[in-house]
């Protein structure tokens, strides 16, 4: 949209956690933050997101646009309260996912916001090859809009740093923890993995990484790590970002990307980083995996009828492996 219709003419709406990102990347796009939380505090969630948008909800309503377009694929009826309030010639968005709950007023209300501002909605996709339906629904939302068939290369993810990273390369760094413990790989197989670049001489300084609220458990690793009995240990510490777009920054300066299916492995892709991703299969398809070129490998897990854990599928020599594809020699 920026390439199409210039930077500066582009608005957007976001939560206060994606801001610096935003203004990162389109620093001469219009922002709005939207402060929504999740959580209930005192109040209804509903009620208590309502008031403290209230101020940007007002600046949404006497926003003018040619056109308006929700990214956002799962809406509760806030967010569509606030995307339909932007005066708009045209609108375009998405199948809303949430209504598949069974909940009979979400339909509802969905089918009346349609109807009384005449928004074109485009059906949420099937996963393609290589292509998750959180992309492929994006690239459909933006052939909407502009009329002509937009290829998948024309909406891939991209980032690009905006300052040096924290500290001097060459570093790798490791992102081991999820929002879902589910999705995380053993700390001691990321050990083994570690130790074995060590010896091989390949690993330079060590970064592990998260967000603020993995801080006691990255550095519970870190002392393991640091314990486990080797000749010689490479330098190795933890470093949170203090925003998104610092997390950006200090990923654009790593040599290499080790993480699970998490924001890490998102962004790395994005930056076109050599990445590993350990990936659990949760959600396959709707947001991974994916990459940019063959410098990123989604380790994806074989399907089995058995019980054990995704992650036994995952061996260690295969995992070498790929390390050494990626720095060979």
């Amino acid at each position: 949209m920026a390439r199409e219709f210039g930077e500066e003419n582009l608005f957007i709406a976001t939560l206060p956690i994606m801001e610096s990102v935003v203004r990162g990347q389109f620093p001469k796009a219009s922002l709005i933050t939207l402060p929504i939380r999740k959580k209930r505090v005192i109040l209804n969630v509903f009620v208590a997101n309502f008031l403290r948008c209230f101020s940007p909800w007002m600046s949404l309503m006497k926003t003018k646009v040619d056109v308006s377009i929700s990214l956002r694929h799962m809406r509760d009826y806030l967010q569509s309260i606030l995307f339909y309030s932007v005066r708009s010639q045209r609108r375009f968005i998405a199948e809303n996912l949430l209504l598949g709950n069974g909940r009979p007023v979400r339909r509802w209300t969905e089918c009346a916001f349609k109807r009384l501002f005449d928004s074109q909605m485009i059906s949420y996709p099937e996963a393609g090859e290589g292509v998750p339906s959180e992309l492929e629904v994006n690239r459909k939302l933006a052939s909407a809009v502009l009329g002509r068939e937009v290829g998948i290369s024309e909406i891939w993810p991209e980032l690009k740093p905006v300052g040096p990273p924290p500290l001097e390369p060459p570093y790798w760094i490791c992102a081991p923890f999820s929002s879902d413990p589910c999705k995380d790989f053993p700390l001691e197989r990321w050990i083994g993995l570690f130790d074995s670049m060590q010896r091989s001489g390949r690993l330079p300084t060590l970064v592990l990484t998260g967000s603020s609220e993995q801080s006691e458990k990255l550095k519970s690793f870190l002392g393991l790590w640091n314990e486990f009995p080797s000749e010689t240990h490479v330098d190795s510490r933890v470093i949170i970002s203090s925003t998104i777009q610092d997390f950006v920054d200090l990923l654009a300066g790593a040599q290499c990307v080790l993480t699970v299916d998490t924001a890490a492995a998102h962004a790395a892709t994005a930056l076109d980083l050599k990445t590993m991703v350990l990936f659990s299969g949760l959600h396959q398809g709707m947001f991974a995996p994916w990459v940019r070129s063959t410098r990123q490998h989604w380790m994806v897990q074989e399907k089995s009828s058995d019980l054990q854990p995704w992650h036994a599928a995952h061996k260690d020599s295969d995992l070498v492996r790929v390390m050494e594809e990626l720095f060979p020699g």
